[in-house]
């Protein structure tokens, strides 16, 4: 047994660990300010070669062809229009595609009046010629054929009766066009775009797909593409990186780097990216920092980018033109026009109330209501339909026809006649016009509904079902949705292997980047040990540091165990990120997981090992590398277990609200059992609960701390203890017996060769369990927290599945 070393503070441990925590987060900060800066440098530059004349991308020139006159439409070209609602009954043709441009330009801008830097080239030119200029640039070419779909339903059951959201829907799609698909809320647009781009998993599901005539299977999957309203990227990572991250998972494994990069390459060309590889992303990070980025109108374009990268012969689309202005959403639409046109893609958008120059784009028109069809087909042929069953669309009165339609076929609210003329006010109203249209789409496009079907009886679809079947031929059987189940094969386009070095790349950038992850988490770290380092700087080395140093190992723990809570926004991000991507089937969810692991766990130990060694060094705990390293060691486990545990609450709790309320009971149970506050073998009420500590990652913690620092260590007390020793020690040991008291009151006074033997705060504990053990244990608890993280992130993901 032998006494503590004279000395206190270690210098030669705190103080390098203090410097390198600094220069550590330093170096991550800076890269992050250059990144930033680099990007806004290069846009500046962009804008200025641009003002010199210079297009940004030589895919999105204006094109004028030299064999048509000014005002003239171009051969086969569609024209596009807009028009004042308040001001013009026709719409005015733009024929001159750089004229297009141009009006819009002026016309449309940023909301304060100015265009946004970058978006010179925001129109583009969807003329033949550009078209197949940009054909000619696309080194894929998207499969293509045509989609028809029949009988489209899906029903829930809801406390044993069936609730149906969608029924008898029908249609068809042909390479090359855009399709609107529109209707009120509520009428069932999500669920049937979810069903066409075979999404939906939950729910009865029925009808048939079919391509150019042929059932689809699940190969299908893979040959569309979904772009969701709300975007998924990381706001840390520039566009050709986040386009390069999705090349990699989506793009066939045998493509070679150099194809992979040349197709990212082309395709933010064709969306108007080409000028901006380099520039953020931006948004909002984990932890509420605001970062510069692509404006609203760009963002929605990388989206169309990250959607068309695999070359999808169909692109399926929600709302992708919310929360845009005037401008950006004239922009983002015209894009899609120009890729539909040149690369053949069949685009089927979710949209709401479009202005008119984008209704001009579309070319087919599926109106929803009650989860009825109220009308599919042409786009100008939707008002004289309507106009055939007694609604009349008057562009003064009711202006564009696409808004016209949605006020129609609205229901359950009061609808002025002054404003909005003849129209549909009741339910019975829209069964009426689903019956009239059906039975006018089934006869004059001579297809039946397949027997083997179950029909909905709700309202009057069975009765216009039957008639129609009883006239008509019956079409050839097509597969019923009911019956595709996933093929587990070929779930995914590439392999684990490959996904995890993505996501590992990702999630490097995602937090590396952001300052409140990394960076500001180590220098909290760090700063913090300082602060308690001082408090507690070169405590002495005889028995009146006793209570200090039990009090040092306590705080130790109690800080790694409260400091993963300023992180909770950060777990609930990455919830999200991960629920989206799962969403879109873009990787397993186990490369996602290991990943996170992968990168997350060097820099969360390196943040507590600067945080244990700073404090250590300061506070002069018991001198010796093997106690140093054994310190370091409990401290970074109980962290990351704690990390852990908080990253579960965050998974499986519904809301962030939900998972600090379970993260707190499993913090008070952590500290309040963990022997510090009462000794166990004290508790005679209610014994059951001190069974808690088993599960106590801070019970273990501390009683390794408590070994580590006082087995086998003798402190000196020859000056005498002092009255605060002696009343910290009759508080802490109340079981003393009256011969302990009186040696305890010599002690109080000078006596040369006394010394305190720390067994007995060891006996007293109750601890001797052998270090190694104890690194087992947590090493285990950390194991079961990982293994119970992964397990809600899977339910959580299958709970989302719509």
């Amino acid at each position: 047994m032998g006494n503590m070393s004279s000395t206190t503070a270690i210098v030669p441990l705190w103080v390098p660990v203090a410097v390198f925590a600094h220069v550590f987060a330093a170096f991550w900060l800076l890269k992050t300010v250059l990144l930033g800066g680099s990007s806004a440098i290069f846009k500046k530059k962009k804008a200025k070669k641009q003002d010199h004349g210079q297009p940004s991308s030589p895919l999105s020139p204006c094109v004028k062809s030299p064999d048509v006159a000014p005002g003239a439409a171009a051969p086969d070209a569609r024209p596009s229009t807009d028009q004042n609602d308040a001001d013009q009954e026709q719409p005015t043709p733009f024929t001159d595609q750089c004229a297009f441009n141009e009006t819009f330009k002026t016309a449309a801008g940023s909301a304060d009046g100015s265009m946004e830097e970058g978006d010179d080239d925001a129109v583009p030119d969807v003329s033949p010629l550009a078209c197949s200029t940009l054909r000619q640039h696309l080194s894929v070419q998207p499969e293509t054929f045509d989609m028809e779909w029949q009988e489209m339903g899906c029903s829930y059951n809801i406390h044993g009766s069936s609730k149906v959201v969608l029924q008898g829907i029908w249609g068809r799609a042909r390479p090359g066009e855009m399709q609107a698909l529109m209707g009120p809320s509520g009428a069932g647009k999500s669920t049937f775009m979810d069903i066409l781009a075979m999404r939906k998993s939950v729910g009865n599901l029925s009808g048939r797909l079919l391509l150019s005539g042929k059932p689809a299977n699940t190969s299908f999957i893979r040959k569309t593409a979904y772009v969701p309203q709300e975007d998924n990227f990381v706001p840390t990572m520039t566009t050709k990186e986040t386009l390069g991250f999705y090349a990699s998972v989506i793009l066939p494994s045998s493509w070679p780097k150099a194809k992979k990069h040349e197709r990212v390459v082309e395709v933010l060309d064709a969306v108007g990216l080409g000028h901006g590889h380099k520039t953020l992303v931006g948004g909002t990070l984990p932890g509420g920092l605001m970062m510069r980025g692509l404006s609203g109108g760009e963002r929605k374009r990388l989206s169309i980018a990250a959607g068309i990268l695999a070359a999808p012969a169909v692109l399926f689309l929600d709302e992708p033109t919310s929360g845009l202005d005037s401008f950006a959403a004239l922009s983002v639409m015209g894009y899609l026009q120009r890729m539909a046109r040149a690369a053949e893609h069949i685009i089927i958008s979710t949209i709401h109330q479009p202005r008119n120059a984008i209704w001009q784009m579309f070319d087919q028109v599926t109106l929803l209501a009650g989860g009825r069809l109220m009308y599919h087909g042409q786009r100008d042929d939707m008002t004289e339909w309507f106009g055939q069953l007694g609604y009349s669309h008057d562009p003064l009165t009711h202006g564009v026809a696409s808004d016209w339609a949605l006020d129609l076929v609205a229901v359950g609210f009061a609808k002025p006649s002054q404003y909005y003329g003849h129209t549909m006010r009741t339910r019975d109203d829209l069964a009426a016009a689903n019956k009239a249209f059906l039975e006018h789409y089934m006869r004059t496009r001579a297809v039946t509904k397949h027997d083997g079907l179950p029909m909905s009886t709700v309202g009057n679809q069975g009765t216009i079902a039957g008639r129609v079947r009883s006239i008509m031929a019956p079409a050839a059987p097509g597969a019923s949705i009911t019956d595709i189940q996933p093929d587990r094969g070929s779930k995914y386009p590439t392999g684990a292997l490959r996904q995890f070095v993505s996501l590992v790349h990702r999630e490097f950038v995602l937090i590396t980047r952001n300052p409140f992850d990394v960076a500001a988490r180590c220098l909290t770290f760090t700063w913090v040990a300082i602060l308690i380092g001082l408090l507690y700087y070169g405590m002495p080395t005889d028995g009146s540091s006793l209570r200090s140093r039990l009090n040092l190992c306590y705080v130790g723990l109690s800080f790694v165990v409260l400091m993963p809570y300023i992180s909770m926004g950060l777990y609930t991000s990455d919830k999200r990120f991960y629920l989206a991507d799962a969403s879109a089937k873009l990787y397993r969810p186990v490369a996602y997981y290991m990943a996170k692991v992968f990168v997350t766990t060097p820099f969360q130990i390196i943040c507590a090992l600067c945080f244990a060694w700073t404090l250590y060094g300061m506070a002069g705990m018991r001198h010796g590398g093997e106690y140093i390293a054994k310190w370091g060691c409990i401290v970074t486990l109980v962290y990351l277990i704690s990390v852990q545990v908080l990253h579960a609450c965050a998974i499986a709790a519904p809301n962030q609200d939900t998972a600090f309320m379970l993260s707190i009971v499993w913090t008070t149970v952590q500290m309040l059992v963990s022997t510090f506050f009462v000794n166990f073998s004290e508790v005679t009420f209610n014994y059951w609960l001190t069974q808690l500590r088993y599960i106590s990652a801070v019970y273990f913690g501390f009683e390794a701390l408590v070994l580590n620092e006082f087995s086998g260590v003798a402190l000196d007390c020859s000056n005498g203890m002092g009255p605060e020793y002696m009343n910290f020690v009759l508080t802490a040991f109340p079981r003393l017996s009256s011969a302990q008291k009186q040696i305890l009151e010599r002690m109080s006074q000078p006596q040369p060769g006394c010394i305190v033997d720390t067994v007995a705060v060891v006996d007293y504990f109750e601890f001797g369990r052998p270090f190694s053990h104890t690194v087992g244990i947590l090493l285990g608890y950390l194991g079961i927290m990982h293994c119970l993280t992964y397990l809600a992130m899977v339910v959580s993901a299958r709970k989302e599945a719509r």
